[in-house]
């Protein structure tokens, strides 16, 4: 009897353990390519499953990715901006340019581009170049974690302004995940700063967005990220590297004629807790705001983009016009969490940052914050409306009150042009239209409460929890093997 017990126990352990083994193996499978590489230093590092290691190679150079059953896209993640690279089918020379969009993360529908899956393809650089990770995927859908970005707007609804990689998750928490993530806004984020002087805080960038629903790729300037505890701290510091105030005013005025945004949101008058970059951002964006319609104001920009005038413009915690966001209430496109919570998962892959008082400020200590109503210092829900070619808001809590979004806008104008002529006089009567749907499900949000090791974003190598199961079968085999071989007591007594 004991003996059919451990029997059967351990047949099911035996099959739950082969059951994940084939799971790992699909998983890993997924991204079931051969990488071979030529020129580039530990080429293995391209396909360990972490963004932290990376090969780099000194000059020209290639990687030849190949898969029996057919290569269907790439996802490459270069540890640096990437230079134009060229992608050949090698069964046939075909060959085509990637890389002109500049993302450091870069999916490429290989078998879009060639009108077929083919097996093996070499991606070949001219110069220099560090890759972190390449994917290579055959037909069905892709890993959530796979980032499909879309180039930069050139008709955004909202425009954010955030002065580093970060602060879009932190000081502006909600905004991103309600209005590019739930309602499916035209959302481009613009950065004052840039961070390629570290290595993973570019990659924490891009993961974060991605988080948070916004997938247009952002905007990222040449201006290095420095720091200062004032306004005049932050103009002298860029002024050593060569950077002046007008600088950045030509660079907003530029991103504004490039974007064509119908709202604008950016920092605190401030700085929130006083940061010099933030000051900065917010002075330089007052300054030229109401210059970005004239083209003799920074004209290079105007014949390359045309000129702007912006419909609304809110800065955060500004004390006049101010309105309350409400980012406490469930997202049906995140699962029920909040629009708060949801950027809590964000800032989860700022490992980098998460030294720093912020990780407090936004996730708690001693008690878990899950709401965004729970934070009181620089609060997130705060924001005042500087400046409107619209109407000042009545209702308040939405950055759209009184304008219409571009899909609004296309819809109204595609419906014009389906429309029969008129043949009789116009009323005078304003036509009707649709108001923003303010009402929210009432369902309480079920609180989420982040870990006190978020972890670095990083996926688990399949071959580490393959190696894992192994052990614990032998463990399971060997055990079952001296419960075997153990006499049973009661069949002895008779």
């Amino acid at each position: 009897m004991k003996k059919n017990i451990v029997l059967t126990v351990c047949v099911s352990l035996l099959i739950f353990c082969v059951l994940t083994v084939c799971v790992s193996a699909a998983e890993a499978d997924h991204n079931g390519a051969n990488i071979e590489n030529g020129g580039f230093s530990e080429g293995y590092l391209m396909n360990d499953g972490n963004e932290r290691t990376y090969s780099t190679s000194w000059g020209e150079s290639s990687v030849t990715v190949t898969r029996d059953d057919g290569l269907n896209s790439l996802y490459v993640v270069f540890d640096r901006l990437p230079p134009e690279w060229i992608l050949t089918d090698l069964s046939n020379g075909d060959s085509v340019v990637c890389g002109n969009n500049t993302f450091l993360h870069e999916f490429v529908n290989v078998a879009e581009l060639f009108g077929y899956a083919p097996v093996s393809v070499k991606l070949s650089f001219d110069t220099g170049v560090s890759i972190a990770e390449i994917y290579g995927f055959g037909a069905g859908e892709l890993p959530g974690w796979v980032q499909i970005w879309e180039p930069i707007l050139e008709e955004a609804d909202l425009l954010m302004i955030s002065s580093h990689s970060d602060d879009e998750q932190l000081f502006f928490a909600g905004v991103l995940p309600y209005y590019a993530g739930e309602l499916g806004l035209r959302v481009q984020v613009a950065y004052v700063v840039n961070h390629f002087d570290t290595r993973m805080r570019p990659h924490e960038q891009l993961d974060g967005l991605w988080e948070v629903g916004v997938r247009n790729y952002p905007i990222i300037p040449k201006f290095p990220d420095l720091y200062s505890e004032s306004y005049e701290g932050a103009v002298a510091a860029f002024g050593n590297y060569g950077y002046s105030f007008d600088d950045f005013c030509e660079y907003f005025t530029e991103t504004i004629r490039r974007t064509k945004p119908l709202v604008i949101m950016t920092h605190d008058i401030n700085g929130e807790y006083g940061h010099g970059t933030h000051i900065l951002c917010t002075a330089a964006l007052r300054e030229c705001i109401e210059k970005t319609a004239d083209a003799a104001y920074f004209p290079d920009s105007a014949v390359k983009y045309g000129v702007w005038d912006v419909e609304k413009v809110y800065l955060h915690l500004y004390g006049e016009n101010q309105i309350v966001m409400d980012f406490d209430k469930p997202l049906e496109k995140f699962g029920g969490k909040t629009a708060f919570q949801v950027s809590q998962d964000g800032f989860k892959h700022h490992t980098s940052q998460h030294w720093t008082w912020f990780y407090k400020w936004i996730y708690g200590s001693g008690y878990k914050i899950t709401k965004a109503t729970e934070i009181t210092t620089y609060s997130p829900i705060y924001y005042g409306l500087y400046r409107t070619t619209v109407g000042y808001d009545v209702v308040g809590g939405d950055f759209f009150e009184n304008v219409k979004t571009y899909a609004v806008r296309e819809a109204e104008e595609a419906a014009r042009e389906t429309e029969p002529a008129v043949t009789e006089a116009p009323t005078t009567e304003a036509p009707a239209t649709v108001p923003y749907a303010t009402d929210a499900p009432t369902t309480e949000a079920p609180e989420t409460i982040p870990t006190d090791n978020p972890g670095d974003g990083t996926r688990l190598d399949p071959v580490i929890v393959i190696v894992g199961v192994v052990v614990f079968m032998a463990i399971i085999l060997i055990t079952s093997m001296i419960l075997l071989k153990t006499p049973d007591k009661k069949r002895r007594h008779r």
